[in-house]
């Protein structure tokens, strides 16, 4: 039944993505407040690519939810979404998109290869007090 069905980008499931990817972070931040001897996380920059499907919204109200009496307590928390950006390998010309198009807007071309935006999700920095 149609009822039964979940639609892949309804809140609840997108908020569940973000959650797992938020936690993971927050167990390397708190490692490597350890590891540094950290007192306290004031800031995170993330990136992700477009194609992630992340959405900063969400990984901020995640952050915010889970941090909650850990070292990133009350942490800013800057999220960068990395553009889609091709190579064509026919022409050799590269772009950046908005949204990904699968055929070269030089030369009409389908073989395009993704040179960013695509799976990154990293932590960039954080900053710390000892």
């Amino acid at each position: 039944m149609v009822e039964d069905v979940v639609a892949t980008n309804s809140p609840s499931v997108t908020a569940m993505h973000e959650m797992g990817i938020v936690q993971s972070i927050l167990d390397i931040l708190e490692q490597q407040a350890r590891v540094h001897k950290a007192r306290r996380i004031v800031k995170v920059s993330l990136e992700f690519g477009a194609l992630t499907a992340v959405l900063p919204d969400s990984i901020r109200f995640a952050f915010d939810v889970l941090s909650k009496e850990t070292v990133a307590e009350g942490a800013y928390l800057d999220v960068t979404i990395i553009p889609i950006r091709a190579r064509c390998i026919d022409c050799g010309e590269e772009h950046v998109m908005e949204r990904y198009e699968p055929l070269c807007p030089f030369c009409e071309s389908g073989a395009l290869q993704i040179v960013a935006g695509r799976d990154e999700m990293r932590i960039a920095s954080m900053e710390v007090e000892d």
